[in-house]
């Protein structure tokens, strides 16, 4: 069964966790070695250099200024059509169908921020999503998405047939630290070490997190919060909040995107990892953490609890005292870090390259058949 992943839609290092949840599972049913499934990737040649393992003999590349949102949507309805004529499916990973399309369609639905949130999108983008979700809603043969919370809101909030979506989660699969100690982790030095990983985008919450964390440094003098991911719509409200906090850069530290291997390291040495993300269709950071062993405070929001699962700390998003209380709690207690670092791994564990693998290509079968 000849199987077409779409990834058009990825702009290495721009579109945050759906990149990595896609490329994830497609390494998934690389490695499974499963011999009823052809698969070919689609994507622009940035998205091949970036990830030079999704590109076998039989993957399809284009070139052009893939950064630009028309010109994809183009190539999507115009040269993806044309070379997925022979597919059995099309699974399209961006969250939406192209205008036109030959083959059966499976479309990962991350999350539907844009009705949820419309706030913080643009009038054009918020106006565009609110056409497009419904259309690939009803329109695609099956909707694949995250976590069972994004499945529960399509049906509720948008009629989505339930025979018609399926639960696809990621994998609990890092990345490898690699070797000397990075620059960024080693001038920590043993200080306690608080992580956010994310993009600083509104829905993010880094001004919640950096109010808390001026409390926390009460307690812990010398805690450090160390913030790592690309500028996103709030990064400059973000660094100006920051300098106004910490002036001098004691305890707050802005690292912009890191390398995935520095990423890793800083994950493993972190003493906790905060997430206060307001809206998450999944949220992988928290399932990295887990699977290193190092303790999780979350919003109890979206699905973020579901991923964490019990084997964390949940705190209600924009409760700033609660935020600084749970971490200071956590940093000062050596014996609750060490059982939750017990429970995050065996929880990371649930989420198998394997049994990924299997989720997704049985969901393919099923509509191809």
């Amino acid at each position: 069964m000849r199987v077409v992943a779409n990834l058009s839609f990825v702009v290495p290092g721009a579109v945050g966790g759906s990149e990595e949840y896609s490329v994830r599972l497609l390494d998934a049913v690389r490695a499974s070695d499963d011999s009823g499934i052809d698969l070919a990737v689609a994507g622009s040649s940035a998205l091949f250099n970036a990830y030079p393992r999704l590109a076998p003999a039989d993957h399809l590349s284009f070139r052009g200024p893939a950064r630009l949102r028309a010109y994809r949507a183009a190539v999507e309805s115009t040269w993806l059509t044309r070379v997925t004529s022979d597919a059995a499916l099309v699974h399209h990973f961006g969250g939406r169908l192209p205008s036109r399309r030959t083959a059966r369609t499976v479309v990962t639905v991350h999350d539907i921020q844009p009705l949820d949130m419309p706030h913080n999108f643009s009038p054009l983008k918020r106006r565009y999503l609110e056409w497009a979700l419904p259309r690939t809603v009803n329109g695609a043969d099956m909707i694949c998405t995250p976590s069972r919370w994004v499945a529960d809101r399509l049906i509720e909030r948008m009629a989505a047939d339930p025979e018609r979506v399926r639960v696809v989660s990621s994998t609990s699969n890092p990345g490898r630290i690699r070797g000397p100690v990075a620059p960024e982790v080693a001038v920590i030095g043993d200080r306690p070490l608080v992580l956010y990983p994310a993009i600083t985008h509104p829905h993010k919450n880094h001004s919640m997190l950096l109010t808390a964390m001026h409390r926390v440094v009460r307690e812990h003098p010398d805690a450090v919060l160390v913030l790592t991911g690309g500028p996103g719509r709030a990064h400059d409200e973000v660094l100006t909040q920051a300098r106004r906090l910490d002036p001098d850069g004691l305890f707050i530290r802005h690292l912009g995107r890191v390398a995935a291997s520095t990423l890793a390291e800083l994950t493993a040495r972190a003493d906790v990892v905060a997430f206060p993300s307001l809206y998450e269709g999944f949220g992988l950071p928290v399932l990295e953490a887990m699977h290193r062993g190092t303790p999780v405070v979350a919003a109890d929001a979206t699905a973020l609890p579901e991923v964490l699962g019990g084997a964390g700390v949940l705190v209600a998003p924009d409760d700033s005292e609660a935020w600084g209380h749970a971490l200071s709690a956590l940093l000062g207690d050596d014996e609750r870090r060490a059982g939750l670092a017990v429970a995050g791994t065996a929880r990371a564990a649930s989420y198998s390259v394997e049994g990924a693998a299997r989720t997704l290509t049985a969901a393919w079968r099923d509509v191809a058949a």
